[in-house]
Order: structure tokens, then C-alpha cells, then sequence
């Protein structure tokens, strides 16, 4: 009895010497739960807080910026300030049934800035967005609106780097075309950068190439201002580092991983890739952390279950899943359900808020294509008893049963008797493409308050900020 009571407390110090070598939070050592598998999602708890777009929502941000449609909506911390960032958007008319009606006043790409309630539980209400003029929420990145071409520019996740945490990064993917559902092809990605609050950005000169497998992009920063509580690597200071996770264009990519200094976002030449035993040089070694096919992701900290948790679209079978894992490289644990196309008919794209991650409440985004809106939702993890199985009812379906009429589209849809549907309205005109900067590079806001939407357009001959994506691939010929 001795003997084995000498054995437990053994067994006790060394995880608790493991834990501490293998990461930290700040100076306190953080032991990883003993069963990776230990806690299950409670479908009864997953729900719609709120939507966040369009006319009727929370923000009525068709009356107040010109936004009856858009999606994505992914966050990231700016100085105080939450940033939520948004893909194609659309003006009037509102339509539940959203691209049943023809739009006009097509953007790429728009954002967001909220002050964080202390609670999410009734919305995020924006406190502004970054406007061209008044009550007309600006097009960030520019696009050529092509189809083949260049169909547009879209933003596939945020980070905000530098002094106090103001300098904004979005990685974008330019689109060359929307092919089939949940299938697209790339010209390249790239990241865009702005110092004044998001009111004007600036190309970086990052490039990825059409076929890279960072095409589309989740980001991590242990111990940053998007996941302060999580674990921090040993030797490694908090937010110092950036894990990158990466997918091809499309939803039907393995998952890759790289890591680079959060000074050196904008650096390709400083990413480093996951091999599965180290990190070392060169895209073509990173090997996949979760097997395809994986949609629109992200990844957080979630204090409350001490596991990182991800969540992304399984296209095919229209399931929204969850997984989680106790270090950033994995293992994860396999996918669970956390809600389905069936009750929310075409979702895609969840995204964890980064904050509000230390209880019992998963908070995400969440969009619908046939509304084409942002909503927010809210789901739940519940204790597994060691040894019991995983519910049926989170278990994804198995791929031989896989159903094409659960799978959620592509962004583009055809609209009735044939007319085209979605961005084929004309691009909004030049003149309303740059606000006037502001006044200050510290702006801790990620955008600028509701004041900025009475900001009159800026005079004609001001030069647009220099972003060119048209050709994020010089020195390649064109996709075939």
C-alpha cells in the first residue's frame, strides 16, 4: 500500500514537471487535463444569441451603413477595442431569402468595431463602421469584381500586431472564381495593413501563391490580445509568437500549420511549418494537423476547459464541427457536431470571439448564405465519463453517407429565371473608395466610432491607398 501510495504522488510530480516545461501562462505553470477526450458538445446548448446584420437585427446596418447582406464577420482584438471583419457585402432591398432579389452596391470586403460588453449574451452591438460616407460602409481592399479574372478580394482572418496593438493585418484571398459549391479558385493571398484605426490600408508585400496551403488562414497568438489566458510555449515570451493555420482556396484542403514572430507577420521568409515532429523552412513540409475536408475555421484559448478549441465547416456533410486539443499542434480530438445545415440551412464559417472564453459558454459567429447574414451563437461543452462513449447525436456522418443536399454552397448562386445573383451588380464608384485619413497612427480603435459615418468623402484627386491585388503573383503566369 506504501509502495503504490509513493507510486500516485510520482506520477502527480512529474505531470505537473511536464506541464511546467511544456508551456506556461505568464510565470504560473498550467497542467493539462489527464484525458484529451473528457468533454463532449451539448447539442441542447448550441442556440442563436442574436443577428448581427441587416435590416431587423441588432445593428441595423442596412439604415445605418448601407449593409442588408454580408458574411465571415471574424475578430480580433485592436487596442480595447473588438474588430469584426466581413467578406462580399450587399445594400438594399433586405430579402429573407436574400439573393432571390437582385443587389446592387457590391463591396468586397467591409468592418466593424465594438466596445466589448461585459456579456455577449444579448449581441455585439457595433459601435461603428468604417465608412466612405455618410451612413455607407467603405470597401477596404479593392477588387476588379472580374469573374475568371478576379472576382473579388476577400478577407480570411485579422490580427492587429506593433506598439499598443494598433497596427490591424488582415490576410486576404483574391478570388479568381467561384466555380462550384464550396469549391474556388486563387490568384494568391496577401496581407494588408493599416495603422489609423482601419479607416486606410497599405499592401505589406506578403504574397502566397494560388496553390499554397495558406490560401485561407485562422490566427493564434498565445498570450496576445486575442487569447491572453492561453498557454505559452517555454522560452517564449506571451503574443510573441503567431501560429498560423492554413487551408487552400475552397472548403476541401487538409488543415496545415506554421508559426512567425508577431514582428515579423508580414515577413514569408520568417514562417516556419509544422512537420509533425519540429518546425523547419519551407511550405512544402508542413503536413496536415487535421485531415480535409476543412471550410472556414478558427482556434482559441478556452480557459474555462483548458483545451484549445477549434471549430470549421465539414462541407459536404454541412456540419459545423468542434475539436479540441491541449497545445496548438495538436493532437485534436475527433470532429464533433456542433450544429448542422439542416437547422441552419447554409451555414458556414464559425468563428470564435476572442474574448468571453473563460466559462462555460462557447461564443462564435456564424453566417447563413440564404439570409446572408452574421449571427451570433453560443454552444456548450459537457463532462465525459471516462470510458462512455461519444453521444450519436455529436457524431459526424460517416463519409459514405455523405449527402450533396446538406452541403453548403459556394458564394455565388444563380437568382431567379437565370440572373445572376450575389456581386455582379457594378462596382461602387471611385470616388467613393478612400476616406480621409485620420489624424492620429495610435488609434487604438478597430474602427472608427459611429461619428466617422458623417465624415464627408475624401476630394477626388486623393490618391486611393496603394494595395494591389490584382497581381498578388508578378512573376507567375496565370492560372490555367
Amino acid at each position: 500500500m506504501e509502495h503504490a501510495r509513493r507510486r500516485r504522488i510520482l506520477a502527480v510530480l512529474t505531470a505537473g514537471v511536464v506541464a511546467l516545461v511544456g508551456f506556461t501562462v505568464g510565470t504560473a505553470a498550467v497542467a493539462a487535463p489527464a484525458e484529451t477526450g473528457a468533454w463532449v458538445v451539448d447539442p441542447a446548448a448550441t442556440a442563436k444569441v442574436a443577428d448581427l446584420i441587416g435590416a431587423g437585427s441588432i445593428n441595423d446596418t442596412g439604415a445605418r451603413y448601407g449593409v442588408e447582406g454580408t458574411d465571415l464577420g471574424h475578430m480580433f482584438m485592436v487596442g480595447p477595442q473588438l474588430a469584426m471583419a466581413f467578406g462580399d457585402t450587399f445594400g438594399a432591398p433586405a430579402a429573407k431569402d436574400f439573393f432571390s432579389v437582385k443587389h446592387t452596391d457590391w463591396r468586397s470586403n467591409v468592418i466593424a468595431s465594438i466596445d466589448p460588453p461585459a456579456s455577449p449574451a444579448k449581441g455585439l452591438p457595433f459601435k461603428g463602421m468604417i465608412t466612405d460616407r455618410s451612413g455607407h460602409a467603405k470597401e477596404l481592399i479593392p477588387s476588379q469584381k472580374n469573374k475568371g479574372v478576379q472576382e473579388t478580394v476577400i478577407p480570411t482572418y485579422g490580427i492587429a500586431t506593433g506598439a499598443k496593438n494598433t497596427t490591424m493585418n488582415l490576410q486576404y484571398m483574391s478570388v479568381r472564381s467561384f466555380d462550384r459549391p464550396g469549391h474556388w479558385r486563387l490568384t494568391g493571398s496577401g496581407i494588408v495593413t493599416s495603422t489609423d484605426g482601419g479607416t486606410t490600408w497599405t499592401d505589406s508585400g506578403a504574397r502566397w501563391p494560388a496553390d499554397s496551403k495558406f490560401g485561407q488562414v485562422a490566427y493564434v497568438r498565445p498570450g496576445g490580445p486575442d487569447d491572453p489566458s492561453s498557454p505559452v510555449e517555454a522560452g517564449t515570451a506571451p503574443g510573441s509568437e503567431i501560429y498560423v493555420y492554413g487551408i487552400p482556396g475552397g472548403r476541401y484542403g487538409d488543415l496545415s500549420l506554421a508559426k512567425v514572430a508577431a514582428d515579423r507577420l508580414t515577413d514569408t521568409a520568417a514562417y516556419r511549418y509544422w512537420n509533425g515532429t519540429s518546425w523547419v523552412a519551407g511550405e512544402a513540409n508542413a503536413v496536415p494537423v487535421v485531415k480535409g475536408p476543412v471550410g472556414e475555421l478558427s482556434v482559441r484559448w478556452n480557459a474555462y476547459y483548458q483545451r484549445w478549441i477549434m471549430m470549421y465547416l465539414v462541407d459536404d456533410t454541412g456540419e459545423v464541427v468542434l475539436r479540441t486539443a491541449t497545445a496548438p499542434t495538436g493532437p485534436w480530438t475527433p470532429a464533433q457536431v456542433v450544429t448542422t445545415t439542416k437547422d441552419y440551412p447554409q451555414a458556414y464559417a464559425p468563428y470564435i470571439t476572442p474574448r468571453w472564453n473563460g466559462g462555460p459558454d462557447i461564443w462564435f459567429t456564424m453566417s447563413q448564405f440564404t439570409t446572408y447574414r452574421v449571427e451570433l451563437m453560443r454552444t456548450r461543452l459537457a463532462p465525459l465519463a471516462a470510458g462512455a462513449p461519444v453521444p450519436a447525436a455529436v457524431l459526424p456522418v460517416s463519409a459514405p453517407a455523405r449527402l450533396a443536399s446538406l452541403s453548403a454552397p459556394a458564394f455565388r448562386t444563380s437568382g431567379p429565371a437565370g440572373t445572376p445573383a450575389g456581386p455582379t451588380s457594378t462596382p461602387a464608384p471611385a470616388t467613393t473608395s478612400a476616406a480621409a485619413p485620420a489624424t492620429t497612427t495610435d488609434a487604438p480603435a478597430a474602427a472608427a466610432p459611429t461619428t466617422t459615418s458623417t465624415r464627408a468623402p475624401a476630394p477626388a484627386t486623393t490618391t486611393p491607398p496603394s494595395i494591389d491585388t490584382a497581381s498578388p503573383e508578378p512573376d507567375q503566369p496565370p492560372m490555367g
